[in-house]
Parts: C-alpha cells; sequence; structure tokens
C-alpha cells in the first residue's frame, strides 16, 4: 500500500499490491524443554482456594519450528528482510510480549511449543504459558504483537478472516455499512495523529460515508468517533479488530455507539451490500468535473475515459475531486499523472538499501495550458498524495482544499502460512523534488473548507471563482 494510518471500513488497497510466500528460518536457539507454573483460583477438590499447576514449554528454533509456530518465524524473517527501518531483536521481543499480555489468559497446562528466532524471544514463552490456550494462538498473538507493538501503524497483521475481508474489498463490493474511518489520537499535536490501539485518546474517527450506503442513511457524520459495536466497547481494540466487527453480511444489524462532541449516540444500521464508487464525471460550461474515489485497479483506463468524452464535449478546463480517497495502487497512481505529465518522475520511493525512481508511461493528453485544479482534503491520502503533489510541484495544477492526510508510505503485503498475512511499510515516497509530505500532507495552494454535502455544481462554482 501508499498506505495508511488511513484505514477503511470501506476500502484498504494496496499501493504495491504483491502477496509473496514468506518462510524460511531466522536462526534461533537449539530447542529446549522448559516448564512454567500455573496458579488457579481452585484447589484440586474444586473447594475455593489457590492450586499451581505445572506446564511444560518447548523452544524451538526456527530450523525446526512446526507448522503452528512457524509463522512466528516467518514474520520476524519478513521484518527483518523487508521493513523499512532496522528494528533491533530486543524491540520485537518486547512487542511480542505485549502481544502475548493481550490475550484474556488462560488456565490450560497442556505443553506449548514456543517459537523463538532469537534469544531475546526466550522470555515471551513464560509469558505464553500464562496468556495462550495453545501453541498456535500463542504464534498469533507474538505476530500481532510485532505489528503493532513494534512497527509503523500502517503495518498490520490480518489473520485469514481479515484478509478474507480485505480481498473482498479489493474486488469493489464490500458487505457493511460503508464508512472510512482513521485511528486518531486527539492529544497527538499536529496533523500526524495516527495510533493504533483504540483507548482513552486514540479513537476510531469517521472521516466520510459512502454516498447510498447505510452508514450515510443511518447519520452518521465526519468526526464522529466510534466507541463501541454491539454493545461492547472497542477500548483495547486495534483498528482491524473494528472493521472486522462492524462488517458483516448485507441484511444483518449492527450496533454502534457513537461519541458526537461529547454526546453518546445508539445508532442500529443494517448492512447492506455497498458498491465502491471508482469514477463520476459531468460538465459545467466550459469547465469538465471527474471525481475519482480510490486508485483501484482499473480506475485508470475509468479516468481516461471520462477525461477523453469531456475533452470532446469541447472544456477548457478540468477539476479534479480527490476528497475522501485514500488512496490505492502504486501502478494506477503513476498511469493517472501520466495523464496529466508528458515526462519526468511521478515519485520517489526510498527503502532499506535502494532509491527507486517512477517514470512516467507517456500517456499524456492534457493539452498543454489546461488549467487544472485539484479538490483534495485530511481524508486524500496516499495514492491522492503522489498525484496531487507531483502536479503541484512540475507547476501543472492547482490544489485546493484542505492539507491532506500526510501517508508518505508504501506497504506491502505478504501471506503467512497461516491463511493470514502481513503487511509491511517497506518504502518511504517523495516527489522526485525531493518533498516529503509524511505526517504533514499535501500543502494546497489555495486553503478552503468544503461541506461534506456540498452538490457538485457548488463545489466547481466555488473551487473555479477560487483558483
Amino acid at each position: 500500500m501508499i498506505n495508511n494510518r488511513l484505514t477503511a471500513l470501506l476500502v484498504a488497497l494496496a499501493v504495491v499490491a504483491v502477496a509473496c510466500s514468506a518462510g524460511g528460518s531466522a536462526g534461533g536457539s537449539v530447542a529446549t524443554t522448559s516448564t512454567a507454573d500455573l496458579t488457579t483460583a481452585s484447589s484440586s477438590n474444586g473447594t475455593p482456594g489457590t492450586t499451581t499447576n505445572i506446564r511444560q514449554i518447548e523452544t524451538v528454533d526456527c530450523d525446526s519450528a512446526p507448522e503452528q509456530v512457524v509463522i512466528v518465524c516467518e514474520a520476524y524473517e519478513l521484518i527483518q528482510t523487508h521493513y523499512v527501518d532496522q528494528i533491533d531483536d530486543a524491540t520485537l521481543a518486547s512487542a511480542a510480549i505485549l502481544g502475548l499480555e493481550a490475550l484474556d489468559g488462560t488456565s490450560s497446562s497442556d505443553p506449548l511449543t514456543c517459537a523463538v528466532p532469537t534469544d531475546e524471544f526466550n522470555a515471551s514463552c513464560e509469558v505464553a504459558a500464562s496468556t495462550a490456550d495453545d501453541s498456535a494462538e500463542a504464534a498469533e498473538a507474538v505476530v500481532m504483537g510485532l505489528a503493532t507493538h513494534a512497527l509503523d501503524p500502517n503495518s498490520t497483521y490480518f489473520d485469514a478472516e481479515s484478509l478474507a475481508l480485505l480481498e473482498e474489498e479489493q474486488e469493489g463490493q464490500i458487505e457493511g455499512i460503508g464508512a472510512l474511518v482513521s485511528p486518531e489520537d486527539q492529544t497527538i499535536e499536529g496533523d500526524n495523529k495516527q495510533c493504533t490501539v483504540v483507548s482513552d485518546t486514540c479513537r476510531i474517527v469517521i472521516v466520510a460515508t459512502i454516498d447510498g450506503a447505510p452508514a450515510k442513511a443511518a447519520g452518521l457524520q465526519r468526526d464522529d468517533a466510534i466507541v463501541g459495536v454491539d454493545g461492547t466497547s472497542v477500548k483495547g481494540w486495534t483498528i482491524d479488530e473494528v472493521t472486522s466487527q462492524v462488517r458483516g453480511p448485507a441484511g444483518t444489524d449492527v450496533a454502534l455507539t457513537i461519541d458526537r462532541e461529547g454526546e453518546t449516540l445508539e445508532i442500529t444500521i443494517t448492512r447492506a451490500a455497498v458498491i465502491i464508487p471508482v469514477i463520476d464525471s459531468e460538465r459545467l460550461g466550459s469547465v469538465g468535473y471527474i471525481q475519482l474515489r480510490v486508485f483501484s485497479a482499473n480506475a485508470d483506463e475509468q479516468f481516461k475515459d471520462a477525461l477523453i468524452n469531456l475533452l470532446a464535449e469541447g472544456i477548457d478546463e478540468l477539476v479534479v475531486d480527490l476528497r475522501n480517497n485514500p488512496g490505492g495502487l502504486l501502478d494506477t497512481a503513476i498511469e493517472i499523472t501520466s495523464i496529466f505529465l508528458p515526462d519526468g518522475d511521478v515519485v520517489v520511493t526510498q527503502g532499506p538499501d535502494e532509491e527507486r525512481p517512477y517514470s512516467v508511461t507517456g500517456a499524456s493528453i492534457v493539452p498543454s495550458g489546461m488549467k487544472v485544479t485539484f479538490v483534495v482534503n485530511k481524508g486524500s491520502a496516499s495514492a491522492s498524495e503522489v498525484v496531487s503533489a507531483v502536479l503541484q510541484e512540475r507547476g501543472l495544477a492547482i490544489v485546493v482544499g484542505e492539507s491532506t492526510f500526510g501517508k508518505n508510505t508504501v506497504q506491502q503485503r505478504f501471506n503467512l502460512s497461516n491463511g493470514g498475512a502481513l503487511k509491511l511499510t517497506i518504502a518511504r515516497w517523495l516527489t522526485p523534488g525531493g518533498h516529503d509530505f509524511g505526517g504533514v500532507g499535501v500543502t494546497p495552494d489555495i486553503e478552503m473548507t468544503l461541506d461534506p454535502g456540498i452538490e457538485t455544481q457548488a463545489l466547481i462554482e466555488a473551487v473555479v471563482a477560487a483558483s
């Protein structure tokens, strides 16, 4: 992904849409067996009291890790090989412990197998003995801990169920409420408020709703915070856990507890099949208007077709609306930029060991000298920022609206052997001129706050008058 702290109930598309198999050895200690004490709240005869069970723990290195725990080794090796920054083993091991401590706890005394990629991970095995029901649960908690507590907020672990939801989104249709959300910590100063786990200060905030979707019909509004799902507080949940609980089969209900400017609201929404819209276009006099909602696999073709039709109608000015566009595929961003940009690079990515430029494709069709205006807001992220930033930098477009999201990282998804996947930030992007908008966003040439419900004609008139 060229994305996100910005996470969507609507969409979470990978900018670098590659799913690679993960596996192999990360090294480690020889397999050993130890025991751990488990204290329970009842005695052996059933009366209240305290008793201690002994749980056998087998620690295995990554050369001998069995199927139920090998994902720990897969994740460790992927992080060491592909993650944008170097993370030391002590930090990773501490994150693994935090992942295990998030489990509900266990009274099981069944033997436990624990994968230790390096010696620093040995301490996590003792924690697993008192928190995990079995070896597979412990391994998954470790991987979740690595992604949540050691890496940036745009890296994440998807279990098999969450991965299936993501792949459904990428097909362009979801079943849910149709809302775009962002996890934001209100105590963080500045524009970059991203956070990973819901707390008293980290909240899941509505960024936008899809026209015609249940969320909009139910009255959800921008800046509403989701604080509960089906009567359960979401405090302590990750953004993906919130997403998976809100999503569900069409026709079923989900009850959301919403905080709106200090007022608590209970809103029940009936889920539906939501088509993720890509393109809207129309002409107002000599001005052409194209709204691009997501950089999906065929969005560049749809955008080009819409533009060709508008040019054939004789427009001499173009307004491109990227408000609430969370990004998408890097290839699509390059193709759409190339429609405007006749030469040069679109973006430069910086990874652990290399800097890589991505050049235009030579498909420019926008007439030289045509006035082009891009409309953005804080929901414009990732690929949206790539396109608007480079065209602004080259002097080919005026950017109007609010400062954008500030998502300057590239993610890639790697499949794991348990059916889940690890999404890792593998690079940061810069404009060809070297500008880094991470955490700050693209600053508009003309600042303008637009009502989210503004009609298209009023939007065009306001933008044209301002620019």
